[in-house]
């Protein structure tokens, strides 16, 4: 697998990109004019290309954000975002995940994984998905680094740290950034930790990025996260963008906020702050007696799925919106699709909102659990429903019976008292169903037309978008691959565990 490393191309990549981080727009034309040339392949890094060069001859915000970023951040993260993101996770890496994926005795592997090292945290937010897990217990340096270790080997170069408060483990956190200074960490954090001086650090380091909770303005946010919390995650962003570090807003969209979380001047007041990114989720009902009453209602996470979409069309911001957006990944990322939740006591979740498991880090390898038979029924039954309908693309509330099926059937472990209600309480599982067939309700007919008419993204007859509908031909399509393609994967009962 090393001939994906190449280390003259890596260097002209880098000269010719670092000109296109200048934050001015023809230094960037220049970049994407140079990957045209000399970029054939059709992968990730190929596909991020034709986006910009859309964006500019359109006259779309999305090439501005990359503008921002030349403007905003400092030498040393534009160049980790080059070299770390661009070239060793979109470029160098991807084409190292395609040739393991050829491998039939691995079949696949996810782009990234998520990581809880730790659950304490010094703040108790009403209705954290995280808030049930047992505070005790932790993921050692060693362990950690192992994990990082194991992800290069498999061509991932990225990773989220979430928790609990990832920075309640800042030393520990930030000596393993450094060894692993060829790959890039997205950290969630409630941002009280990120004083001066570690930004400061995060500077010299390059490679992680904060994404910052807000429940929108200053009543939103004190209200769920606790009195004082709207100053000082201000405090925070204003170390953050004093130091050039890459940071963004991580929004829980519930029924109380929907309406202020997309409002104009709260992403203008965002922007001002230097905010790059702005992800969104949906509230979900996780753990025993969870608030239903907080999960929006159907029709206010499609109307916030199409805000999410105009704001995203008029300002420099990176917004993702990670249930309404389905139809622009191709679906759930969930079961080692796309990625992996990997918990304090090492046991490795399907998604950070579907607490079981049946599999720890401490048993057997990455690439082995990756491919565990519990992972493997949750990709075999993608893309879900009879019409691959990418606008309801969740296994645990737009399609409930996958993660029913597969925990029952796999006798997945519960990670927490509780979490098990979701999939067996009476009451929970009503509320879920309900829900998902208002949401089928609400997108189907519309998801139906698009799909069979010409020039959609995802036509019926689009040669990508077929393969979804492949679970009948002997062999499975588990999901795309980095290339925007369909990757093949056997039935789990011909596959090697």
């Amino acid at each position: 697998m090393r001939k994906m490393d190449n280390p003259i191309l890596r260097n002209i990549l880098f000269r010719r990109f670092a000109k296109g981080f200048s934050g001015k727009k023809r230094d960037l034309e220049l970049m994407v004019e140079y990957s045209n040339k000399y970029l054939k392949t059709e992968n990730s890094l190929y596909f991020f290309m034709n986006a910009l060069d859309k964006s500019m001859k359109e006259g779309t915000p999305f090439h501005e954000i990359f503008l921002r970023v030349g403007k905003e951040l400092s030498n040393d993260y534009k160049r980790k975002i080059l070299t770390n993101l661009i070239y060793n996770h979109l470029y160098k890496g991807a084409a190292l995940r395609n040739e393991i994926r050829k491998d039939p005795d691995v079949r696949w592997v996810p782009n990234f994984v998520a990581i809880s090292p730790s659950m304490r945290c010094n703040l108790r937010c009403q209705g954290c998905y995280a808030g049930l897990y047992l505070k005790d217990g932790e993921l050692s340096e060693s362990e950690l680094d192992s994990i990082f270790t194991q992800l290069k080997e498999n061509g991932s170069y990225f990773v989220v740290i979430s928790g609990g408060e990832p920075w309640v483990l800042k030393d520990m956190l930030l000596r393993l950034f450094k060894k692993h200074k060829d790959m890039f960490f997205l950290t969630y954090t409630n941002g009280t930790l990120l004083d001066r001086e570690t930004c400061r650090k995060l500077r010299k380091l390059g490679n992680v990025a904060a994404a910052i909770s807000v429940e929108g303005w200053e009543k939103e946010t004190d209200a769920r996260r606790g009195k004082g919390m709207w100053k000082k995650i201000h405090v925070a962003m204003a170390n953050l963008r004093a130091e050039g570090v890459l940071f963004g807003i991580s929004i829980t969209v519930t029924r109380h906020n929907f309406d202020v979380i997309t409002n104009d001047k709260l992403m203008e007041h965002f922007l001002s702050l230097g905010a790059i990114f702005g992800w969104f989720f949906v509230f979900m009902p996780v753990g025993k007696d969870p608030l239903l009453d907080l999960v929006p209602t159907p029709e206010q996470r499609v109307a916030t799925g199409k805000r999410v979409k105009e704001l995203r069309e008029k300002y420099p911001l990176f917004l993702a919106d990670f249930w309404n957006d389905g139809e622009l990944v191709g679906g759930c990322l969930a079961g080692g699709r796309q990625y992996v939740h990997i918990l304090n006591s090492g046991n490795v979740e399907a998604c950070v909102f579907a607490h079981f498991g049946v599999d720890n880090i401490r048993d057997k390898p990455l690439i082995d659990i990756f491919n565990s038979p519990f992972f493997r029924e949750i990709r075999g039954a993608f893309p879900y429903n009879e019409n691959a309908n990418l606008r309801r693309p969740c296994m645990i509330i737009d399609n409930p019976q996958i993660l029913r099926n597969a925990v029952h059937k796999h006798v997945a472990k519960e990670a927490h008292q509780g979490s098990e209600d979701i999939v067996n309480d009476p009451e929970v599982m009503k509320f879920i169903d309900d829900y998902s067939e208002q949401i089928k309700e609400l997108t189907e007919d519309k998801w139906v037309r698009d799909i069979n008419t010409p020039g959609f993204r995802w036509n019926k007859d689009e040669k990508y978008f077929k393969k979804l509908f492949e679970f009948k031909s002997g062999e499975k399509i588990s999901a795309t691959v980095d290339n925007g393609g369909p990757a093949k994967e056997k039935k789990p009962e011909e596959a090697k565990v």
